[in-house]
């Protein structure tokens, strides 16, 4: 089954990935700013709004990406925000040779805080600490998995300036799709607590972007600061602005993007 997959604009090809809970329509708001300069590919991740069917196929991680690769053009940029983010990185590394560079937006490598083994001094890796991210699995069951999504938008506008205009946003933007199956929500968080791709990020040589947000409550601007140790890849940190900068700041999202086109570009020629 072909994954269905909304294609907007013209220019340099651009795939969006969203979030947990959340499917592609979270992006609609931001892009008026994107179309005049990006071919926007719009992807719901298989068991959410217009790939709800696609959800029952999809049992790990490789499976979704290979769906993915059947309809992301050749010489894109894959952007995810969030869990996205981890599935962008993913997709990289399994088609690095296929993407021209790609982007997380207030996502990490690792999403559960530890002791890191990887990194220098024993430092605590930045993250959600696993007890939280484990109630979170054992709290979303089949009857009140909308109850808590909806919930979860709240708490990703939390430190946000215009958090009302966020939530407002995304609401009317998801009452148009479906809900999420149950399964893919579980699947979601199984991901982000399993998955750590700190180790084969440092050695994936492509052009990155990394968008955070100084006001996160889930994801850390702390984990910028990894970045800087991967080659190729740069970081930045919005001011006043929690786990959606794209409805935060759309014009500081929307020209971030374009800059980083725009070298991206240059690189190529």
């Amino acid at each position: 089954m072909a994954l269905n997959t909304r294609i907007v604009g013209s220019g340099t090809d651009l795939v969006l990935l969203h979030g947990w809970g959340i499917c592609s329509v979270a992006f609609d708001s931001v892009l008026p700013l994107l179309t005049p300069y990006f071919r926007v590919h719009l992807i719901d991740l298989p068991g959410y709004g217009d790939n709800l069917d696609a959800g029952a196929q999809v049992k790990t991680i490789d499976q979704m990406v290979t769906l993915l690769h059947d309809v992301v053009p050749k010489g894109a940029c894959i952007l995810g925000w969030s869990l996205g983010g981890q599935i962008a990185m993913y997709y990289a590394l399994k088609y690095r040779s296929d993407i021209s560079s790609y982007i997380t937006v207030c996502s990490s490598p690792r999403f559960c805080e530890e002791l890191s083994e990887i990194d220098q001094h024993d430092q605590i890796w930045p993250g959600v600490e696993s007890r939280i991210l484990r109630a979170f699995t054992r709290l979303v069951k089949p009857k009140n998995k909308d109850e808590v999504c909806d919930h979860f938008l709240a708490i990703q506008a939390m430190g946000s300036p215009s958090i009302r205009h966020d939530i407002r946003c995304l609401r009317t933007a998801l009452a148009t799709k479906p809900k999420p199956l149950y399964e893919a929500l579980q699947f979601g968080l199984q991901l982000l607590n399993q998955l750590d791709l700190r180790d084969d990020c440092r050695k994936l040589d492509l052009p990155s972007l990394h968008i955070f947000g100084d006001s996160d409550r889930i994801v850390s601007s702390e984990i910028a600061a990894y970045w800087n140790t991967v080659s190729r890849a740069r970081a930045e940190i919005f001011p006043r602005t929690s786990h959606n900068p794209f409805l935060s700041k759309p014009l500081l999202f929307a020209d971030t993007l374009q800059s980083f086109a725009d070298l991206v570009n240059e690189l190529r020629v």
